[in-house]
């Protein structure tokens, strides 16, 4: 036990990982700055009173829905992101404005022609989501208003990806806080009707619209001043972007091919999962989108610090000193694992509160409560595993992560899914148990990996 305790003080008192730490940051507040808007809106919608219930699943299945539309624009601004910061590395700084310029134009025609298909298809995907006709109504509209943000939200993520290939990160944080804060104090006012109509779920739309044309708005207002005060007028000159622009669209395709089917398979998976929750009721479906937001403010902080944690391993294999490479990621898993057992157990004490804040029917709170009790000594899991995964991703054992994934995820997650929640139409609680156990295999296997793998064979 001793010898426990000092194995976890040693890691705290590492301090090449609080610089680790220190240098996600930004990452790690940037991305939950990016999706806390939904948790508020969750607990207000929450609490409107009559289709509460109906209205709050209507927003998890609306919201994924959302989600599998935009993961091409995702992948086409993270693909843009790739090439400026080739060109500003090799020091071509015109060719990354013009880069720049091309993915911006590029991104709102690919929103456009994506809002399109939300229009025209939406309501056949909300159909395979939920079959319930209250949320399937609610759902289709919520898409519908909310959708009109999707070209400002596709300009202001290219926006953010060109700060962050410059190694500007902070630049963008800003315009994305102002826009998260435009969000979260309008939309009370749009869902209760205060000086407003009264709009419930779809004043959380309208609100999250409005946010997503602030972001765009102040990210042009910040790259353009950043533009003209760091780069010559040879630099800005004006070109002609037809013949670019084409030119780029294809280099851009190629690159984000591999990350959009990526995330093309998550956001299905994900759909799934909430249509297998719903077996036994809207109640499940609405507990399971309240429980997802919550751990989501942990689950995306751990995809940066992962990413993070790579990068900065990378750095010292590459100056051979892959002892403390390793050394570095076993103590982010005790630190992460001391801080994911602290949340694990307040989520397991608390857990009827704590949904007790996002919704007022009773029913939601005991599944909830439930589930939230069962699933949290996975969180555990689901922190840590992300961080393994996305650090062995990093450090280039991407083969193993593409073998691991496609046993965990089309072998045992997606089937027992299919067959639990929807053939056996069983009680969210063990859809819930399935999630757990998916990310319990995919933390076991890569801290296995780890402990095997010589980083001299990567």
């Amino acid at each position: 036990m001793e010898r426990f305790l000092r194995r976890i003080k040693s890691a705290f008192e590492n301090k090449l990982l609080y610089q680790t730490f220190k240098l996600s940051y930004v990452a790690t507040l940037s991305v939950v700055v990016s999706n806390i808007h939904n948790l508020f809106g969750t607990v207000m919608v929450g609490h409107v009173g009559a289709d509460s219930v109906e209205q709050v699943s209507a927003m998890g299945v609306a919201l994924i829905i959302l989600l599998l539309f935009s993961s091409p624009m995702n992948s086409f601004g993270s693909a843009s992101q790739s090439i400026i910061s080739r060109f500003w590395g090799a020091g071509d700084r015109k060719q990354a404005l013009i880069s720049f310029k091309s993915a911006m134009i590029a991104s709102f025609i690919v929103s456009v022609i994506l809002s399109a298909l939300v229009f025209i298809i939406g309501d056949k995907i909300i159909a395979i989501s939920s079959t319930n006709s209250k949320v399937r109504d609610y759902a289709m509209k919520f898409l519908m208003i909310r959708v009109i943000g999707f070209p400002f939200s596709a300009v202001s993520f290219v926006i953010r990806g060109f700060f962050d290939a410059i190694g500007k990160p902070k630049e963008h944080l800003k315009f994305n806080l102002y826009s998260t804060l435009v969000c979260i104090i309008l939309s009370p006012f749009f869902i209760f009707g205060i000086f407003f109509p009264r709009l419930e779920l779809y004043g959380f739309a309208l609100a999250s619209s409005i946010s997503g044309f602030v972001a765009m708005f102040l990210g042009l207002v910040y790259v353009k001043d950043y533009i003209f005060q760091n780069f010559s007028v040879d630099d800005i000159k004006q070109e002609s972007y037809l013949k670019i622009l084409t030119s780029f669209l294809f280099k851009n395709l190629k690159v984000s091919i591999p990350a959009l089917g990526a995330q093309f398979i998550a956001v299905t998976t994900f759909i799934l999962f909430m249509r297998a929750s719903e077996s036994e009721g809207v109640e499940h479906q609405a507990a399971t989108f309240i429980l997802v937001n919550i751990i989501s403010l942990f689950l995306l902080p751990s995809f940066a610090i992962g990413t993070t944690l790579a990068a900065f391993c990378g750095r010292l294999i590459g100056d051979g000193k892959t002892k403390k490479a390793k050394k570095i990621i076993y103590d982010a898993v005790i630190v992460v694992a001391v801080f994911a057992s602290f949340i694990s157990l307040i989520f397991f004490l608390f857990s009827y509160q704590i949904i007790d804040g996002f919704s007022n029917d009773d029913m939601v709170i005991d599944v909830g409560g439930k589930v939230m009790r069962i699933f949290s000594p996975g969180l555990f899991f689901l922190v840590s595993g992300m961080i393994l995964i996305n650090t062995l991703i990093g450090i280039g054992d991407t083969k193993f992560v593409i073998i691991l994934e496609f046993i965990a995820h089309f072998l045992i997650l997606i089937p027992s899914l299919i067959f639990v929640g929807i053939f056996l139409r069983a009680n969210s609680i063990y859809i819930w148990l399935i999630v757990s156990l998916y990310f319990a295999i995919v933390f076991s296997a890569s801290f296995i990996r780890l402990n095997k793998l010589e980083f001299k064979e990567i």
